[in-house]
């Protein structure tokens, strides 16, 4: 969907109080920095997070974790995340990464498509082992020292050792793949049903469209959804539609009217009902609201 507010890299670089100068990438020893923000958002870059200790508490797309560190978080661009505080303060580091970066000496332009952890609602977070963890902290204590040293190499060095990182992350999952390979059929199911839903929710609202793609009975679905979720197949829908509102009431470019025709709503006062009905407040009560909050 097109028009949708992003940070960009350079104000992704304020958020850590940086000016680093450079536009493809960036990396940041997070420490217990303030990145949190109740806000959806998404951002112009790919994300590797390494949670080395202390708990992260968030929302990516339409699932929300607690993760507890060591733990590795992979985001593509386009995925919709927001992060909230815990007791328990996040020691962390964090590389940033244009794709344009990344695949300048390559052949293949598509190499981050290869990798399902950055784009996958089920993939972006991976509970490292010690061997994992030691090994993934060793590749970003070379990132730090290149990154922070000037290395007359730097942009070369740096996407080489993103590479070796991604390697390293995609043994991790396959590793967790292999564990869990025999899911059940229920398990299965919603996992299909949030892939399709992340895709599909902004053009379609009934639970009907999803349970025929997924050859089930709109009440099977609903009652697997319940039963995995604590939540109806009904409210999945709702939950993905309000993020992604939340999301586009962000860029004051667009008129609620417009942000209503993107999400399929018949006209604006529909739309309006719609968001005030599971927030509590109008979408243009939602947007003066951020201003505040910021």
């Amino acid at each position: 969907m097109g028009n949708i507010s992003t940070y960009s890299i350079s104000k992704l670089q304020k958020v850590f109080d940086m000016d680093t100068g450079k536009h493809d990438y960036f990396y940041v020893d997070a420490g217990k920095e303030p990145i949190y923000t109740d806000v959806p958002f998404r951002a112009e870059t790919y994300s590797i997070l390494f949670l080395k200790k202390g708990t992260l508490s968030l929302q990516v797309d339409l699932a929300s974790h607690t993760i507890k560190g060591p733990a590795v978080l992979t985001i593509a661009p386009m995925v919709t995340r927001s992060f909230r505080c815990v007791e328990d303060m996040p020691e962390m580091v964090i590389l940033f990464f244009r794709n344009s970066f990344l695949v300048e000496t390559r052949a293949d332009i598509f190499f981050l498509d290869h990798f399902d952890f950055f784009e996958d609602s089920e993939s972006h977070i991976a509970a490292l082992n010690a061997c994992q963890s030691k090994r993934l902290s060793a590749i970003f204590d070379i990132i730090s020292d290149t990154f922070n040293k000037g290395h007359s190499h730097e942009a070369a060095l740096m996407r080489s050792y993103t590479y070796c990182l991604i390697h390293e992350i995609d043994v991790i999952h396959k590793c967790i793949h292999a564990d869990l390979i025999h899911k059940d059929d229920h398990s299965s199911l919603f996992i299909r049903f949030r892939n399709l839903l992340v895709k599909q929710f902004w053009r379609h609202r009934s639970v009907s469209f999803y349970s025929s793609n997924l050859n089930v009975s709109p009440k099977y679905l609903s009652e697997v959804i319940k039963k995995e979720t604590g939540k109806t197949a009904g409210a999945w829908i709702d939950n993905a539609i309000i993020l992604e509102a939340k999301v586009l009431l962000q860029n004051k470019d667009l008129s609620i009217q417009q942000i209503a025709d993107k999400l399929n709503f018949s006209d604006q006062s529909v739309f309006g009902k719609f968001f005030k009905n599971q927030e509590g407040i109008s979408p243009l009560e939602y947007r003066k609201s951020l201003g505040k909050t910021r």
